[in-house]
């Protein structure tokens, strides 16, 4: 009994693992700027920005200068909404918005990013799934987290 529950288990785990892209760069050797103040003293070369917990309520229309930005955290700040300027952030590839509890829904946005490869929307208890399912469906070529991934 204990084979066939042990199988049916690494069964369901090779599932779940294999269906998702193993190979996403989170720009771990890039340069990561911690305000975008300082990322944009230096925007040309911005690849890695991680502005995560810092209480924002709103992000910069500025952001949009980091025209080589590849990786974005937003996690747990306090921001109702994104700008629309960054949709001109078409090198965005990995996006970050964990535990940002003021979001009613996914930013119009997020859908406008060419480059996204992933979007993370881990820790949003307060959406009733309905949120997360749309933004999959809307974006079935990216890998959208949510909080049973």
């Amino acid at each position: 009994m204990w084979k066939s529950k042990t199988l049916l288990i690494c069964t369901l785990c090779l599932i779940c693992f294999s269906a998702r892209p193993q190979d996403i760069d989170h720009c771990e050797d890039a340069d990561k700027y911690y305000s975008l103040e300082d990322a944009l003293e230096e925007a040309e070369s911005c690849i890695l920005l991680d502005i995560a917990m810092l209480k924002l309520s709103s992000i910069s229309t500025d952001i949009a200068k980091l025209v080589n930005l590849e990786c974005l955290d937003l996690s747990f700040n306090r921001f109702s909404t994104l700008p629309p300027e960054m949709a001109q952030l078409k090198k965005l590839r990995v996006l970050n918005l964990t535990g940002t509890r003021f979001l009613a829904k996914v930013p119009d946005v997020v859908y406008q990013l060419p480059a996204l490869e992933e979007l993370d929307l881990r820790d949003h208890p307060e959406w009733k799934g309905s949120q997360l399912e749309d933004a999959k469906k809307k974006l079935s070529n990216v890998l959208v987290l949510g909080d049973g991934d």
